[in-house]
């Protein structure tokens, strides 16, 4: 009988180098190796996949294989449990004092365990465990369906693929490369990046000039940022590839503030003969903010609408109050102003903008 089985696609080493995974991407993991008897008489042939992290098992997967000896399961889930628990709140003190932040990949490992029916053991199933294997790694973010259609092969869709694709802004950004970034004049701006050993983001001042003698240096580069004089405020949020990466968002001339009232009927006590009064409770209400990314060629339009509105994670801070360099991040939800946003259109020679609007998330 065979007493090993083996681990592949993404998964482990490979090349002398441990791959690491997007958790929001698919994560493939093929086992080979499978022994159901010999002949195979089994009814059913069940293999059970265990992902452990800090020795407690985060996720369980199991399949009959039809006799087959290898089968791939998705693990994408289980790894997406082990970064639950992760909190942003290092980054964001990061970018408040213009520092740089490391997030390490996490590590995980496997168990496998076969079941099977062989036609001696008299109505015994036989269970073989095998593992743990070592050597997954996996980071939070994801890559694009296009990204991995012009992979090659699944076990190279990992965060190295990304080498070098975005040198003015590092492989953890989308940022547009043709055109400078504008920002405000108190404004900060990111330089992200993934590493072998994890995910690093820099935050400078956007007067901050990169030394053109170290190009290759993320410490020493700044993004290429024009500084406005109008109004601008300071946006974090999590991007597609896992990131906290930065924006400056240009304040137009509105701003709602929503109260509630709401009346209720109230009984006074004590009366021989209940009385009702109405009685008004006013709510906080939420006070929202109109901006706009102001004129923007069609590149940084849709990186506008994709990246900072569209991002799957779904998370913002802004700095408060408006316009003060020493304000605090705090959490907001932004949405476009319209549902449908319109950025190529060539009977239309003028730049774009996209507007949206932002809503301090804060309870209480």
């Amino acid at each position: 009988m065979a007493n090993t089985v083996t681990i592949g696609g993404m998964f482990g080493e490979k090349d002398g180098k441990i791959h690491t995974y997007f958790i929001d991407s698919p994560v493939v993991i093929d086992i080979s190796g499978l022994y159901w008897g010999n002949p195979v008489t089994s009814p059913f042939t069940v293999v059970r996949v265990e992902v452990i992290y800090q020795d407690v098992v985060v996720g369980k997967f199991k399949a009959d294989t039809g006799g087959q000896t290898s089968i791939s399961f998705d693990i994408s889930s289980a790894l997406r449990t082990i970064w639950s628990d992760y909190r942003y709140v290092s980054e964001l003190f990061a970018a408040k004092g213009c520092t740089a932040v490391s997030r390490l990949y996490r590590d995980y490992s496997l168990k496998v365990y076969t079941e099977y029916m062989a036609s001696d053991d008299g109505g015994v199933p036989t269970k073989t465990g095998f593992g743990p294997f070592t050597g997954g790694r996996c980071a939070i973010g994801s890559l694009t369906p296009l990204e991995r259609s012009t992979v090659g092969a699944k076990e190279n869709a990992d965060i190295s693929y990304l080498d070098g694709r975005n040198p003015r802004n590092g492989d953890a950004s989308n940022k547009p490369t043709g055109s400078p970034e504008r920002v405000g004049r108190n404004s900060i701006t990111s330089w992200v990046d993934v590493k072998d050993s994890g995910t690093k983001s820099a935050f400078f001042s956007a007067d901050t000039e990169a030394d053109p003698n170290e190009q290759d240096s993320m410490e020493a580069h700044a993004p290429l940022v024009l500084r406005d004089t109008q109004d601008y405020v300071d946006f974090l949020f999590l991007n597609r590839r896992g990131a906290i990466e930065t924006c400056s968002g240009l304040t137009k001339e509105a701003m709602n503030i929503d109260i509630d009232v709401k009346q209720y009927a109230k009984v006074e006590r004590p009366s021989f003969i209940p009385s009702r009064s109405l009685m008004a409770i006013g709510t906080d209400g939420r006070r929202s903010w109109q901006m706009s990314s102001g004129y923007v060629t069609r590149e940084w339009a849709e990186w506008w609408t994709t990246e900072f509105l569209g991002g799957k994670r779904k998370q913002w801070w802004m700095r408060y109050p408006l316009g003060d360099a020493n304000g605090t991040y705090v959490p907001v939800v932004v949405e476009p102003a319209k549902k449908s946003i319109n950025i190529y259109d060539r009977s239309k020679q003028q730049m774009v903008h996209v507007d949206f609007t932002v809503t301090l998330a804060l309870e209480g």
